[in-house]
């Protein structure tokens, strides 16, 4: 059972991408065309780069609840800041991601300082985050962007969308910095044993602060794309995020406990989510049977995550 478990959940993930490819494009009218297949890349940009920002979190052994408010928050802050300030809107998402900074400061200094729970601290940061969301907007969506500002989510290089070229740039570099820098390897030791970790000499609280730092900030860049797609800044636009985020990571084979997990994982996860979501749409699936179905695609994998460590 435990091997089995183990295949399914870290080594087979991308045949299933394949193989659930495969039955869509037999089964699903229209699925299989490269206008279908570029969609579903575009809709899956932006949260495959928030989800490597959970991804960071949750290998380390944490838990990041608060990336939804922060999406919603710097299209907020990017809104303002061009609309009734009159940045140039590149300094607004400078300014808009330096935020994104301190709010993972925030977040790590409550876990690693304070000593806080990661889930209640990013509890509160998530409320907090929200609060001055509806603030600044009185709970309206700020749009006025210039039509420039739209390539980032709405432009093309050649054929291929501008969000896919980002989320393949930021996949790469994510990748690198894993697998083949110190602190990833650190990262992966902190979530795998954080006491033995720190009696070799790595300091974990620096490690744990860090991944904090880097969801936040993630969860802004993809949030500027999301902005830059729909052209406006709405503080509720994050909010059913998470789910799909955590889900993603969770499927692409992270361990919750920590320690286990790849970008590659992460990758083949969110595009089977975003395959799956679009070919609902094209079956004219309800959405309450739509959240029915990702429901038990995260039960299905939190017990495979769950049994693994059991068995394991």
């Amino acid at each position: 059972m435990m091997s089995f478990f183990s295949h399914i959940k870290e080594l087979t993930i991308f045949y299933i991408l394949i193989v659930l490819f495969t039955i869509f494009s037999i089964f699903v009218p229209n699925f299989f065309s490269f206008d279908n297949i570029v969609s579903i890349l575009r809709q899956v940009s932006a949260f495959t780069v928030i989800a490597f920002g959970e991804f960071f979190v949750i290998v380390s052994g944490g838990f990041d609840l608060s990336i939804g408010s922060t999406i919603g928050f710097v299209g907020i802050v990017v809104a303002s800041l061009i609309k009734i300030v009159g940045l140039n809107f590149w300094f607004a998402m400078f300014m808009a991601l330096m935020v994104c900074l301190l709010i993972g400061l925030f977040n790590g200094t409550l876990v690693v300082w304070g000593t806080i729970p990661p889930f209640i601290a990013t509890l509160a940061t998530m409320v907090i985050v929200r609060g001055i969301n509806f603030l600044i907007s009185n709970g309206i969506p700020i749009s006025g962007f210039p039509e420039s500002f739209g390539y980032l989510g709405r432009g093309y290089i050649g054929l291929i969308p501008v969000p896919v070229v980002m989320m393949a740039i930021t996949s790469f570099v994510c990748y690198l910095f894993m697998e083949h820098t110190e602190t990833g390897r650190c990262i992966y030791a902190v979530g795998g044993n954080e006491e033995a970790t720190r009696l070799s000499g790595v300091n974990v609280a620096k490690i744990k602060v860090l991944v904090y730092v880097l969801s936040s900030f993630f969860a802004g860049v993809g949030a500027i794309m999301i902005a830059s797609r729909i052209m406006a800044g709405q503080p509720t636009v994050g909010d059913n995020m998470l789910f799909d985020v955590v889900t993603a990571v969770v499927l692409g084979g992270t361990a919750l406990s920590g320690g286990k997990g790849n970008i590659l994982g992460v990758i083949s996860g969110a595009i089977i989510l975003g395959m799956v979501a679009n070919a609902m749409v094209l079956l004219r699936i309800g959405t309450y049977w739509q959240w029915i179905i990702k429901g038990i695609i995260l039960a299905i994998v939190v017990l495979i995550d769950s049994k693994t460590k059991e068995r394991g």
